[in-house]
């Protein structure tokens, strides 16, 4: 196996520069067949990747009669595996594991690579197997809100199981994750972002209407944007009759610090500092720019590694209605946004239990919080082509 550096070079941006919001490379650049969203110098080419297994969601929306005609001719029988519940399909994990493959892709939805992310991330802090040894998670675009797909710049699913079949290189992203519960029972899982709010709100709503409509004849219509856009129509009246919420956000780690909407510092924080207290509607931490369905809520995510965006709303969702297209590219009015880029935090909720999301999923209430970015990088891979 070789392995072909498209980059190596040292981070200018390391001692944080007072305009963090300047112009960096385009990180596109000497990569015509991706529009990925990750920096040159953590992305790597394996020009002769050998054997891969495919390891996916059933039940992912993506999953149609023409895709499982296109796994039939590009997957061999022996390196394609299912799961149509992925919490159970620990001994999967392991058997690939043991199996030597140079790479594991999946798709069905973020849940869903975060989910085999955090099982790789278990076995080798139990000491199962190596860093080193671990194979990258490939990822496939299925499900619905492909977060973790658009960044890495995953393409239509049956171009690249084409191309991982006539032996395409693969390009090798190193991303940072979030880290915390939620993800693998009893366990730190990885997740790319999570956030509490009327954003998590909907994706609770979203995850009760998938329960209700399940085996009925409308389940393939009310799940994926349909669902999603009736968990909305649910919520927003009652999100719009509720009061903000008080939080007080603590900083954990050693960086930290407030960013301006230009990106220029405006404070820095001490570790075990009060960073925010105050009112909000929304509150979320993310590693990437992309909050799924390529809405670009995180803009100063994954441009500096080992931090994560940290953003604070305080105005009202009929605002959101009336600047969509603002919104869908992370803009705000300064006065109703505060942004931060931060190592690790701690977020209490002063009141009443706030919905929560992991990584697109709604996981329930919560009112005492930890988001911090993992020690470790994971890797991501997509197919070249």
């Amino acid at each position: 196996m070789t392995f072909i550096r498209v980059l190596i070079v040292p981070n200018p941006l390391s001692n944080f520069s007072s305009k963090l919001g300047a112009s960096q490379k385009d990180v596109t650049s000497g990569r015509p067949d991706r529009a990925s969203e990750t920096p040159l110098s953590r992305t790597r080419v394996v020009r002769d990747p050998g054997k891969c297994a495919v390891f996916l969601n059933a039940r992912a929306k993506g999953w149609t009669g023409e895709l499982h005609h296109d796994i039939q001719r590009f997957v061999s029988p022996q390196d394609l595996f299912l799961s149509d519940d992925f919490r159970q399909a620990d001994r999967t994990v392991d058997r690939l594991l043991a199996a030597g493959y140079e790479a594991i892709f999946t798709g069905g939805g973020d849940g869903t690579i975060c989910y085999l992310m955090s099982a790789i991330e278990k076995r080798i802090r139990d000491g199962k197997i190596s860093r080193e040894e671990a194979p990258p998670v490939g990822v496939l675009r299925m499900g619905t809100g492909n977060a973790i797909a658009s960044f890495v710049g995953a393409g239509e699913v049956s171009e690249d199981l084409r191309a991982l079949r006539a032996g395409a290189p693969l390009v090798v992203h190193e991303v940072d994750m979030l880290q915390g519960p939620h993800v693998l029972p009893d366990d730190d899982g990885l997740y790319p972002f999570a956030g509490v709010g009327w954003d998590a709100e909907v994706l609770n709503g979203y995850e009760w209407f998938k329960d209700v409509v399940h085996g009925t004849a409308v389940e393939n219509y009310a799940t994926g944007l349909g669902g999603y856009v009736a968990s909305l129509a649910h919520t927003i009246p009652k999100t719009m009759r509720q009061e903000p919420v008080h939080v007080v956000i603590k900083n954990t780690g050693q960086r930290a610090m407030q960013l301006d909407v230009a990106g220029n510092i405006l404070r820095r924080f001490e570790p075990g500092e009060t960073i925010f207290d105050g009112n909000i509607s929304v509150c979320a931490a993310a590693t990437i720019p992309f909050w799924g369905f390529k809405i670009r809520i995180f803009p100063r995510a994954a441009q500096y590694p080992g931090l994560a965006h940290l953003r604070a709303y305080d105005g009202s969702v009929p605002w959101i209605l009336r600047n969509l297209p603002n919104f869908w590219k992370g803009k705000f009015r300064p006065e109703d946004i505060y942004d931060f880029l931060i190592e690790s935090v701690s977020l209490t909720v002063r009141g009443r239990d706030m919905p929560y999301q992991v990584a697109g999923d709604g996981v329930g209430y919560a009112s005492e919080i930890e988001w911090g970015v993992a020690p470790s990088p994971v890797r991501l891979a997509v197919p070249m082509r």
